[in-house]
C-alpha cells in the first residue's frame, strides 16, 4: 500500500516538532478533520533556514509534510516553487494524494511570515 519511503518516513520524519518563537506558522485541518498539520518556519532576509512541522494524519501526508520541509530549507521564499509531482516521485509514489493539503499549509506559513513583515512596516 506505501512506498518503503512513505513508511520509512512516516516512522522517521525529518524536521518534526515546532520552532519557539516561529516567523511563520500555519496550522491547518484538511476538509473532512481527519488530519491536522502544522507547519512552523525560521525565516532570514527572506531565506528559510528552518522548517518544522507536527502532523496528526495518515503515513503519505506525514512523509509529504517531512519531504517539504527537505525541500524548503535553504531557499528563498520568493523562489519556492513546489511541484507536486516532484514531490511525489520523491516518496516513491506518483499520486498526488492529500498533496494540496499540505502545500496549502506550507503557503500559508510562507503568508503568516509575509503579513507579519507587512504589520511592522506600518
Amino acid at each position: 500500500m506505501y512506498s518503503n519511503i512513505v513508511l520509512n518516513l512516516f516512522n522517521n520524519p525529518k524536521n518534526a516538532g515546532r520552532i519557539s518563537k516561529p516567523d511563520g506558522i500555519a496550522d491547518l485541518y484538511n476538509a473532512d478533520k481527519t488530519a491536522h498539520i502544522e507547519f512552523s518556519l525560521r525565516i532570514d532576509a527572506g531565506m528559510i533556514i528552518e522548517c518544522k512541522f507536527r502532523a496528526q494524519a495518515n503515513p503519505y501526508i506525514v512523509a509529504i509534510c517531512s519531504t517539504m520541509t527537505e525541500m524548503v530549507q535553504n531557499k528563498m521564499i520568493e523562489m519556492l516553487f513546489l511541484e507536486p509531482y516532484t514531490i511525489m516521485k520523491t516518496l516513491g509514489d506518483e499520486q498526488p494524494i492529500n498533496i494540496d493539503f499540505c502545500i496549502d499549509c506550507m503557503k500559508l506559513a510562507i503568508q503568516n511570515y509575509k503579513d507579519k513583515l507587512e504589520k511592522y512596516k506600518n
